[in-house]
């Protein structure tokens, strides 16, 4: 059996990137249906893992990325639970915030559009704090998001970086912003569709897109070759199968799915942490010629008043908006 988990982080903002990310996990034996670990891992990992609400001592938080990091404390334990994700599935731990986010995407780094904003001449922003990474290492090594029973394992990260640039070309395809949403969720779910061709039954769960309860255009216009089996569509739940010979993907969409899914909590920490480093190199760029400039999330209101206090200078370096600022 395989399980997946997709969220999103910086759907609304007009700054930034939207990041959507897909955690997969796979039972030791194919077959085996009776586990849940989108459900089970907080219990099976209760040694080393925990809600944000109750973390404590040595333990990583798998909860939603808003919970985890929130009044703007929290960050060191986002990303500390991003990069044991990392670690799980295999992947080197990058040397900083700006590596995370070029190592995160399987396709060309450069679709993260990250590059424009460092400078050759200036490090890239750091960890929360000098030899975090280090103390952070010894944790690993206690392999935290592995069960003792090693009945299921966390075997990958998909991530999906959209940069403004890409944002505002998607715009011009589709009438609304749920069209370029869409285009990011579709490319995980290519990526997670290809892995079923092995034949392992495929349970995918994610939250609904901006309260949107009918999928079925959408997906049948990004699986053009695929018998797709609509279920219910409502308000707690839109569910699909997707079939082709020797391969079965379900579907489920559903509000809040990271409060009570554990494997869409940890798309929603890889997302954000990879949205908040973005952001670190984006904000370090802009700071370094606006003397007094105040960061900005990137979140309409204080996204306009950065816009207004960067406006000038981008236009002086022949920036064009369209590289820095979503349209919608």
């Amino acid at each position: 059996m395989r399980w997946v988990g997709i969220d999103e982080a910086g759907y609304g903002p007009n700054l930034g990137p939207l990041v959507m990310a897909a955690v997969v996990a796979e039972s030791a034996e194919p077959g085996r249906r009776d586990l849940d670990p989108p459900r089970s891992l907080w219990d099976d990992l209760a040694a080393s893992v925990c809600r944000a609400a109750g973390r404590a001592g040595e333990r990583f938080a798998v909860d939603d990325s808003k919970a985890v990091l929130k009044g703007g404390k929290g960050r060191g334990a986002l990303l500390g639970s991003c990069l044991a994700l990392l670690d799980a599935v295999g992947r080197p731990l990058p040397e900083s915030p700006a590596g995370l986010v070029a190592s995160l995407p399987a396709r060309d780094p450069d679709h993260a559009e990250l590059s424009r904003w460092l400078d050759a001449d200036h490090d890239p922003p750091g960890w929360p704090s000098p030899g975090w990474i280090e103390d952070l290492r010894p944790r690993l090594a206690r392999r935290p998001f592995a069960p003792a029973s090693g009945a299921w394992r966390v075997v990958e990260v998909h991530v999906e970086v959209v940069g403004p640039e890409r944002f505002n070309a998607g715009l011009a395809r589709h009438p609304t912003k749920a069209g370029v949403h869409f285009e990011a969720f579709a490319h995980l779910l290519s990526a997670v569709w290809d892995r079923a061709r092995d034949g392992r039954p495929t349970l995918v769960r994610g939250d609904k897109h901006g309260g949107r309860h009918f999928y079925l255009g959408p997906l049948s216009e990004a699986f053009p070759e695929s018998w797709i089996d609509r279920g219910p569509e409502g308000p707690a739940l839109s569910e699909y199968v997707l079939r082709e010979p020797g391969r079965e993907l379900t579907l489920r969409l559903t509000p809040r799915a990271d409060a009570d899914d554990a494997l869409v909590a940890l798309a929603s920490i890889a997302a954000k942490s990879a949205r908040e480093c973005w952001m670190d190199v984006f904000n370090a760029f802009w700071a370094r010629r606006v003397p007094g400039l105040k960061p900005s999330a990137g979140y309409p209101v204080d996204a306009s008043r950065f816009r207004r206090d960067v406006e000038a200078t981008a236009a002086n370096l022949g920036i064009d908006p369209r590289l820095w600022w979503r349209e919608r």
